[in-house]
C-alpha cells in the first residue's frame, strides 16, 4: 500500500513539473488576481507632482517673496480644482524662486534669484516650484468611501470627508438590493462604505468636481 501511495505521489509530482514545463514553454504565467486594496495602492488618485510656474509679484512683498508667493498664488489653490495640474491641490510644500524652471527642479536652489521687471509694468516676474499633493481621480482609479446619500436610484459615497462620489443604480452590483430606504448588500447587510472604481470626472465650477464611479468590475 505504501508503494501505491508514493506511486502516485510521484506521478503527480511528475504530472506537476510536466504542466509547469508547458507553462513556461508557451510564455504564459499563471498571476494571482489582484484584490481591492492592492488596486487601491497601486490605482490611487492621490498624486505627489513637482510643478515650477512663471508668476507675477506684488512689489509689497519684494522683502518676503516666498511668504508672497504662497499668499498671492499657492494658498489660493486649497481644495480647488487646477486645471494646469488636472486635480484638486490638497497642499504644497518645499517653495522655491528661480530665474528658469530648470534651477527650480533642483533640490540645491539658487541662493540669490532676480526677479524680471518688464517696462511699465508695477511687478516682477520670478519662476516659483513646490512639490503639490493633488487629488486626481481619474478613471480607473480607486477611492474607498463612505456612504453619506443614497435613494433608488443612486448611491452618494464621501471620499476623504470632503469629495463626493455618485454611483448610479446601473453601476451597482446586480444583487444589491433597495431594502427599506437603504440599499444592502449581497449578504443582506447595509451598505456603508464601499470601494469604488472612477468612471469619470468633471469640474463643476467654482473649484469643485464632479466624480461619477462604478461598484461593478472591480
Amino acid at each position: 500500500m505504501a508503494k501505491k501511495e508514493r506511486t502516485a505521489e510521484e506521478a503527480a509530482a511528475k504530472a506537476a513539473r510536466k504542466a509547469e514545463k508547458a507553462s513556461k514553454k508557451a510564455g504564459k504565467q499563471v498571476v494571482a488576481p489582484k484584490s481591492l486594496d492592492d488596486n487601491l495602492d497601486e490605482h490611487s488618485p492621490i498624486q505627489r507632482i513637482t510643478a515650477t510656474l512663471y508668476i507675477p509679484l506684488s512689489p509689497v512683498v519684494n522683502n518676503y517673496p516666498i511668504e508672497g508667493v504662497c499668499a498671492e498664488h499657492f494658498s489660493p489653490l486649497y481644495l480647488q480644482y487646477y486645471p494646469p495640474f488636472d486635480g484638486v491641490v490638497l497642499s504644497y510644500e518645499n517653495v522655491r524662486l528661480s530665474e528658469n524652471p530648470e534651477e527650480g527642479l533642483r533640490e540645491d536652489g539658487p541662493s540669490t534669484v532676480l526677479a524680471r521687471s518688464i517696462n511699465e509694468y508695477g511687478v516682477e516676474f520670478v519662476w516659483a516650484t513646490a512639490d503639490f499633493l493633488v487629488f486626481r481621480p481619474a478613471p480607473n482609479t480607486y477611492l474607498k468611501a463612505e456612504v453619506n446619500l443614497q435613494n433608488e436610484s443612486i448611491l452618494g459615497l464621501l471620499y476623504l470627508n470632503y469629495f463626493t462620489v455618485s454611483i448610479p443604480k446601473e453601476n451597482l452590483p446586480e444583487e444589491w438590493k433597495w431594502d427599506g430606504g437603504q440599499w444592502v448588500d449581497a449578504q443582506g447587510e447595509v451598505v456603508k462604505e464601499a470601494v469604488c472604481k472612477v468612471v469619470d470626472f468633471e469640474p463643476s465650477g467654482e473649484g469643485s468636481i464632479s466624480i461619477t464611479g462604478t461598484l461593478v468590475g472591480l
